[in-house]
């Protein structure tokens, strides 16, 4: 019976490589690590996450987290190294565009507009160096 290749078999990876085992980090694998370190990050500052990964045809937003009396919006960037600039730089005008449109759509489906909660979105960037992380937490990025 003829099997469907998917994409890492396509792309000439082994299961194990495209898992992330053996050594090999995929892009998925190191974000989703970067999203959990955010999320412990922000904990430990006093925020309660809301929700993660919301996803609409409006955008994504990696986090939405509360702190008292304002509503976070939260993206995550995560990078190994800085050879492409650093990661924040990779959140574009489009980047912004497409979260300011799927906030709002976020807030008007759980009925959250009619509060008027102050509204921030904020950039967390991970840097994985040597196999350590770094974050740095940008409030009110744009």
């Amino acid at each position: 019976m003829g099997k469907r290749q998917t994409e890492e078999q396509a792309a000439g990876k082994t299961t194990e490589q495209a898992a992330g085992k053996h050594g090999a980090v995929t892009k998925q694998t190191l974000g989703r690590r970067g999203e959990e370190a955010a999320c412990g990050y922000l904990e430990k500052k006093g925020y309660e996450i809301i929700e993660r990964n919301f996803r609409c045809v409006r955008g994504e937003i990696d986090i939405i987290a509360a702190l008292p009396g304002t509503l976070v919006f939260v993206e995550v960037k995560t990078r190994r190294g800085v050879p492409y600039g650093l990661p924040c730089e990779a959140v574009t005008r489009t980047k912004m565009r497409h979260m300011r449109t799927a906030a709002a759509y976020y807030m008007r489906i759980r009925g959250l507009e009619r509060f008027g909660a102050a509204v921030r979105f904020d950039v967390v960037e991970v840097l994985e160096l040597n196999g350590r992380l770094g974050i740095r937490h940008i409030e009110a990025a744009f």
